[in-house]
């Protein structure tokens, strides 16, 4: 496949990503980015905005807000404004930290003032005002990001009055650090009224609403002042006002319908995530499972061999993998087969230890993957675990070890090569992992590596929250240096063996230029990993199948040493068929275990 090295510019590659793709030969149409409702609770208050926070979602009106449970919506909590408070136009809000920040005006009076009104989020405490000099437009709307504050002034009128209309962003000390206009193909749509909500969407476009119109536009904005730019226009069933992305659940948004008094909950997704698969791919479990169990104590895998990563060699697969030893120490090691026999396996391990105290791989290096870059250059791409942390905040960082010989390997630094963002509503803001490298070719000739891999946004008390992992897809042009494209596959809720997270991504790509995925997906239906399938055109918009069940490729056994979890599967094409390892059972507690495709590939 040949790529424009121009389309991956990290502008463009975040349009193709969240609002449309770039066309293909065999695709009758492109898909186009959509809003899927998934839920709506009715809310008296749900009159100029809602905000959302891990467990709850905020119906905002004038002078009242509520707190409803997002499960059920029931009302928890509400707040009145008392008559003689100076609290008269509430416009929209965010919760950060515990607290919900609203914007606030006193708009249509004269002389404007603007304020962000703080409450506590659990209780609705009104904690604080803060006073902004600023009366030229009205405070319409206000969000976090990059550490720092964002928020919308307003202007109505005719065009020329509306065009006043512009995005500040201002430090913790609420100093002003630029400020930027909208574009006329936007304020136009604003028309008869002006701005009204806004937030930051998971893969750093801005999301904006005017006040009537079922619309988001998504925006992008320049690193100084500016214009933003109007990357695309999408319609949603909500009526404008304040809409907010949840940062617990990434993909999900919020907006209401305020006529309808409706908080309406949507999901991001495209038009042909549900179209029919090109490919229905049985498998065939080995009746010798699993081909490759822990060793005896004393072994470097003597608890654990999990995360396999498989390579041909003339009729030899190389197989690396992690194993865990007795103090539950995890090291990558590989073993070697006859293709012709994948019951004697020879191993050699650990091919490299542990990192530094304190460092991101201090305490495990797994999930390995072995590529070639050069003609005597290989790099190993492994998930390090620093023992701090819960669940997917204990492993900081992807490392890299580089090899001419695939016997001997060297640490690339003692930093990780892909790392956390931090950045809370991100799809990989608490803990990142490892999934799969493949090569492309672009039309200059250059190489493009693409790194598909597992976000955790969130970690919390709620299985959801806890459990929640995205896929996500950074891109470089030397295999060590990469820039990140967010996420392009989401957990579906609508699919009860994926509607938890999707993680740990393996990418073929066919002769044609099209993509193959298969992943580790949890799901409420067993509470741990089955293995799913996806497929694309372009590596960023991904189709799931048509139906239920359509994508679920290997579930778990129902006895047996895979009948708790399968998971972590790598994929080779073997002469006319695929050939897949996976792990089972306590992450592989009980081993790896392989699987054969029932049918012949004839769509390479």
């Amino acid at each position: 496949m040949r790529l424009n090295h121009r389309a991956y510019t990290i502008f463009w590659s975040l349009l193709i990503a969240w609002v449309c793709c770039a066309p293909v030969a065999r695709a009758k149409e492109k898909p186009q980015r959509e809003f899927r409702e998934l839920q709506r609770h009715a809310a008296q208050e749900a009159h100029q905005a809602v905000a959302v926070d891990e467990t709850s979602f905020f119906a905002i009106s004038s002078r009242e807000i509520a707190r409803y449970r997002k499960s059920d919506g029931k009302q928890l909590k509400k707040w009145a404004g008392a008559k003689d408070s100076h609290i008269r136009h509430l416009n929209s809000g965010v919760v950060v930290d515990g607290k919900l920040y609203c914007a606030h005006s006193n708009w249509p009076d004269y002389p404007l003032k603007n304020t962000v009104e703080v409450f506590d989020a659990k209780n609705l405490k009104h904690l604080e005002s803060l006073k902004f000099s600023n009366t030229t437009g009205a405070i319409n709307w206000i969000d976090r990001r990059n550490g720092a504050w964002w928020i919308a002034f307003a202007f109505y009128g005719e065009l020329a009055t509306v065009r006043k209309t512009h995005l500040v962003r201002f430090d913790d000390e609420w100093y002003a650090e630029g400020t930027w206009t909208f574009p006329d193909s936007v304020l136009k749509r604003f028309l008869p009224n002006s701005n009204s909500g806004g937030a930051w969407g998971p893969n750093g476009l801005l999301y904006t609403t005017g006040h009537d119109r079922g619309e988001l536009y998504v925006l992008q904005v320049p690193e100084t002042s500016g214009v933003l730019h109007h990357v695309g226009t999408l319609t949603a069933p909500i009526a404008g006002q304040g809409i907010a992305w949840d940062r617990s659940d990434i993909g999900t948004l919020f907006g209401i319908h305020r006529r309808q008094k409706q908080v309406v909950k949507l999901r991001i997704t495209h038009t042909k995530e549900y179209a029919s698969l090109r490919n229905q791919i049985q498998w065939v479990r080995d009746k010798n499972n699993p081909i490759l169990p822990p060793r005896p104590a004393g072994s470097f895998d003597s608890t654990r061999c999990m995360n396999p990563w498989v390579l041909r060699e003339g009729d030899q697969y190389r197989l690396f993998y992690a194993g865990g030893d007795d103090q539950s120490i995890h090291r990558i090691g590989v073993a070697t087969a006859s293709i012709k026999n994948l019951n004697r396996w020879n191993r050699k391990g650990p091919l490299l230890e542990i990192g530094l105290p304190d460092s991101f791989d201090a305490r495990w290096c797994v999930l390995p993957h072995v590529v070639q870059t050069q003609k005597d250059q290989l790099h190993l791409y492994y998930t390090g675990n620093s023992g701090k942390g819960t669940g997917l905040s204990a492993f900081p960082g992807i490392g890299l070890a580089t090899s001419v010989d695939g016997q001997n390997w060297n640490r690339y630094g003692n930093t990780p090569v892909l790392a956390p963002s931090g950045e809370p509503g991100s799809p990989d803001a608490i803990g990142i992992a490892g999934g799969s490298v493949l090569q492309l070719k672009r039309d200059d000739g250059t190489t493009e590596w693409r790194f598909y891999y597992t976000g955790c946004p969130t970690i919390g008390k709620p299985h959801l929250v806890n459990q929640q992992k995205t896929i996500c897809l950074a891109v470089s042009n030397d295999g060590i240096h990469w820039k990140k494209r967010g996420t392009i596959m989401q957990r579906d809720p609508n699919r009860d063996y994926e509607n938890v997270g999707v993680a740990g991504p393996v990418v073929l790509q066919r002769d044609d230029g099209t993509f193959q995925m298969w992943y580790s997906a949890i799901g409420s239906r067993w509470g741990y990993y089955c293995i799913c399938y996806a497929e694309s055109d372009n590596g960023y918009l991904w189709t799931r199948g048509a139906q239920y069940g359509d994508n679920l490729q290997l579930e778990p056994s129902k006895t047996g040493w895979d009948s708790q979890m399968v998971e972590y599967p790598t994929i080779i094409r073997e002469n006319n068929r695929l050939r897949m390892f996976y792990c089972g059972n306590g992450y592989g507690r009980t081993g790896i275990g392989t699987a054969l495709s029932s049918e012949i590939d004839l769509q390479k």
